[in-house]
């Protein structure tokens, strides 16, 4: 917290002789990476968050020449706290300033550079073989990882959003549903140099941790049919966020992989045609004309389960 009560610590971009003690400056393609956290994680956030925006202008293509975006990386949460007062999140954008802010979990790009979170009596482990103790090992490191959260993911989900307004240049909010859900499926993109795509990200994979939830959620009966969702306030979104943003991104999963052309192309034709519309419920009649919303919400949920 103690570096966010720098002064020097402020938004925007910093010139190099206001560079606050103990962070670097460096420059990309589209963003002044700010770091607290040192260069080797400014680079390969940076780098990162460059090949992201491949992905992005590849689903979402424009002509638009974007300025140059800020991207700060606090070196702990609790200065990123204290900086943006936000704390629940790992990392945000912030629409008026065009800053990408994030900390560093310990976790970037798979790779954990924190302790274990998970601690086994020695006791019992002096019990176990050899064979038994390095299994427990695999388990401890398999569970840490899971329990840290990736910067580098979140980033790709913040840097969505920040996409999305130099994108469509306008102040008005996609559902929630949409905007979350992209956010959350371009947080899945993985680093695969077998890839096709040119960005080399595979694209698509499951996020377990939101199945879990969803498949709770439909036994719970807490979720709401498909119209409903889309037709979902922020405010309304956030009444249940747990189940709305795993929700939000199954139906964005269910749709960019179906096997019916129509839903196929649905999201990215919906937000191309919002783009010009600025208006969403004549953007999702207009997409969606001719779809049995009852139907949809059954093949969403065989797919779900």
């Amino acid at each position: 917290a103690s570096a966010a009560a720098d002064p020097k610590v402020v938004e925007g971009k910093w010139n190099k002789r206001d560079i606050p003690e103990g962070w670097i400056v460096t420059e990309s393609d589209h963003y002044q990476v700010q770091c607290q956290a040192g260069k080797e994680k400014a680079q390969a956030l940076s780098q990162h968050l460059e090949s992201m925006w491949e992905v992005y202008s590849q689903f979402m293509p424009t002509r638009r020449k974007p300025e140059t975006f800020v991207l700060k990386i606090f070196a702990s949460r609790d200065g990123f706290v204290a900086y943006g007062q936000n704390k629940k999140a790992i990392a945000y954008y912030n629409q008026s300033s065009k800053e990408l802010v994030g900390y560093d979990t310990g976790m970037i790009l798979g790779h954990r550079d924190v302790p274990a979170i998970v601690k086994v009596d020695e006791d019992v482990l002096a019990k176990l073989n050899e064979t038994e103790r390095q299994r427990v090992a695999e388990l401890v490191e398999a569970i840490s990882d899971a329990y840290v959260p990736d910067t580098a993911r979140a980033l790709s989900h913040e840097g969505w959003h920040q996409y999305f307004h130099m994108y469509t240049v306008s102040w008005v909010s996609m559902p929630s549903w949409l905007d979350e859900g992209v956010g959350d499926y371009f947080y899945m993109a993985d680093r695969d140099e077998t890839s096709p795509n040119e960005h080399g990200y595979r694209l698509g994979d499951l996020n377990a941790n939101r199945i879990r939830a969803l498949r709770r959620a439909l036994v719970d009966g807490t979720t709401v049919d498909v119209r409903t969702l889309m037709s979902f306030a922020q405010e309304d979104y956030y009444k249940n966020p747990g189940v709305s943003y795993a929700q939000g991104w199954s139906l964005v999963q269910f749709l960019m992989h179906n096997e019916d052309a129509r839903l196929k192309d649905a999201v990215p034709r919906l937000i191309k045609d919002y783009k010009e519309s600025k208006n969403f419920d004549k953007s999702t009649d207009k997409i969606f004309k001719g779809i049995d919303f009852k139907e949809l919400d059954r093949d969403w949920i065989r797919w779900v389960i």
